[in-house]
């Protein structure tokens, strides 16, 4: 179900307010904007287990227009999509979400750190997110891209935000005057 206007300004999570949320409250000294298109409820679940878990590279088409049209309406320089680790890679075969770029362009310009050993965030309780150690570096033959450029990062879940609190920190070090994100679902 999409995000109505009635949603946290700061992650977009859908409520009965346009108020800043109690978990962006609490994200004071990391602030992010974040656009998300739909609601994380029960059919979203279902698509990401399918897509994401079960491999149905097929389904990225599903959603591409929505993504396109969303990435359309966003005011960045360069989009940088989160990657995923190479034991990811190895076991699923493509990333999700640069599954939905369709002749959309981007920088890789972060990536997992070869020591980062952890469960996916999907496994992980709130309280383990919250805590997660920094996963990403910057890929130092594009980060000369992010200088003085505003960023726009993609992921697919937005849950905590910690994973795009720490990708925008990484994209700040590279010298990037403003990083938002957009995400699928929140």
């Amino acid at each position: 179900m999409p995000i109505t206007a009635q949603h946290c300004p700061a992650c977009g999570r859908q409520q009965d307010t346009s108020t800043v949320c109690h978990d962006c409250t609490r994200w004071a000294a990391e602030p992010l904007t974040n656009r998300a298109l739909f609601r994380y409820d029960a059919g979203m679940k279902a698509y990401m287990q399918q897509y994401k878990f079960q491999g149905d590279y097929a389904l990225r088409k599903a959603l591409q227009a929505p993504l396109q049209r969303a990435l359309a309406q966003q005011d960045y320089d360069v989009l940088v999509p989160i990657p995923i680790d190479q034991q990811t890679w190895l076991t699923r075969g493509f990333n999700q979400v640069t599954g939905w770029l369709r002749g959309q362009p981007y920088q890789q310009a972060l990536l997992v750190k070869a020591d980062h050993k952890t469960r996916p965030q999907s496994a992980k309780t709130r309280a383990e997110r919250l805590v997660t150690p920094q996963p990403f570096t910057l890929d130092p033959q594009v980060a000369s891209v992010l200088v003085n450029r505003r960023v726009l990062l993609l992921d697919d879940v937005y849950t905590t935000g910690r994973t795009l609190r720490h990708a925008a920190a990484q994209i700040y070090l590279g010298g990037a005057k403003a990083v938002t994100s957009l995400t699928l679902a929140r």
